[in-house]
């Protein structure tokens, strides 16, 4: 065994993995964009190599490994499809949520089923909860519940009324089995379309209090799960830092993108048979959009590596550095947008023939980018804010 193999890290092994899953991944990404779903057989095979379980803690069989290796994976399996990367990072993030929530709730979760998966969802159409006794009561529609397809239990975002009737709705995360909802076909995008992003409607579903977690229990530090996992990883922030999960297929797309132009060019001449690869305009185009890629992927593992620092020598994040990972998450997510929107112009014609692997790119990279956590409109402002000792305008920040 040579000495590079014996130095291998067990995450080493995993991203070589997902390197060699590229090929298969691109060749089924046209048919998870036509039939608006990842293929289950590439379900089958992230579940079987493990990727959901990264994030899981140790004592339910997981791999409890550190936020960075959401991005390594991602910058990995975004290269092939950008929808596959972004089932995977959204359903293995999931596992660190709920690695820090109640015990009693990871137990509803894992206790008979250490492999269930838990997708998310947002009220973006109007879902409502109100108090009762014991918890909450869920009426409604939660849209963007990526991998809901292949999910056991949704872990809603919900704003839930104060007590006296005065003052913001206090944000929180409300768990769900899949027996208690219904999923609703109605994502039809341009970009993303074979993540199946659909929502779920809720009528009158009752969530037992223990099954919900205040997000401003999860800032960083001590958390209601970290006392049974006591790794750094469940001290880290998922609102802040685990923001990742959009930013990392969003990294892999990019690197895509980049590679899909430069075989392109590689074998095209221009009408008088001049070699494109030779073209000082394409050279330059494939330099910049190289260094904005390696610029988005070092600025998100920096991230990852201070966050963990902090953690693991037992601090506490600070406002001001929740505030910088939002940002710096969101700006190298516009580093990738404007390398593959840089790469575009040499596609040529054929560019716009739906089945050109280098448009489904272009399309799935600005819909990552949609995404409010990663909207640098809006991530730009509030770090900006948060700088000069205004509030912030995100309660989950």
């Amino acid at each position: 065994m040579s000495e590079t193999a014996m130095s291998e890290t067990p995450q080493d092994v995993m991203v070589a993995r997902a390197r060699e899953m590229i090929p298969v991944l691109r060749e089924r990404a046209r048919d998870a964009e036509k039939n608006r779903a990842v293929p289950r057989e590439t379900f089958d095979q992230f579940a079987e190599e493990g990727f959901f379980r990264i994030h899981q803690p140790e004592r339910f069989g997981g791999s409890g490994w550190d936020i960075g290796m959401m991005v390594r994976l991602g910058a990995e399996l975004g290269q092939g499809c950008g929808s596959s990367c972004w089932i995977f990072s959204n359903l293995a993030v999931q596992n660190w949520i709920l690695g820090m929530n109640k015990p009693e709730a990871q137990e509803d979760v894992w206790g008979d089923n250490p492999l269930a998966l838990i997708a998310s969802s947002f009220p973006a159409k109007g879902g409502k909860v109100v108090r009762t006794d014991g918890g909450l009561i869920a009426n409604g529609l939660w849209s963007f519940a990526s991998g809901v397809d292949f999910a056991d239990w949704n872990n809603m975002q919900v704003f839930v009324p104060p007590v006296d009737g005065e003052g913001p709705p206090e944000h929180r995360f409300a768990l769900v089995p899949k027996a208690d909802y219904e999923i609703v076909d109605d994502w039809f995008a341009p970009g993303l379309a074979g993540t199946g992003s659909r929502s779920i409607k809720l009528d009158n579903v009752f969530i037992p209090e223990h099954r919900t977690v205040p997000s401003t229990e999860l800032m960083g530090g001590p958390s209601p799960g970290s006392a049974i996992n006591p790794a750094a990883l469940y001290r880290v922030p998922p609102l802040t830092l685990g923001t990742k999960v959009f930013a990392a297929p969003a990294l892999g797309i990019a690197k895509g993108a980049l590679a899909v132009i430069e075989d392109d060019l590689r074998g095209r001449s221009t009408v008088g048979h001049a070699p494109m690869a030779e073209l000082p305009t394409a050279q330059v185009r494939v330099a910049e959009a190289g260094a904005e890629i390696e610029a988005a992927e070092a600025l998100l593992l920096k991230d990852c590596t201070d966050a963990m620092a902090i953690a693991e020598a037992g601090g506490v994040p600070v406002l001001d550095d929740r505030a910088r990972w939002r940002r710096n998450n969101a700006f190298a997510v516009q580093l990738c947008v404007r390398a593959v929107e840089r790469l575009n112009p040499l596609v040529g014609a054929r560019g716009l023939t739906p089945e050109n692997d280098f448009l489904r790119m272009f399309r799935d990279v600005h819909a990552a980018s949609l995404q409010i956590t990663v909207s640098w409109d809006i991530q730009s402002v509030n770090a900006g804010r948060i700088r000069f000792g205004l509030p912030s305008l995100d309660p989950r920040v």
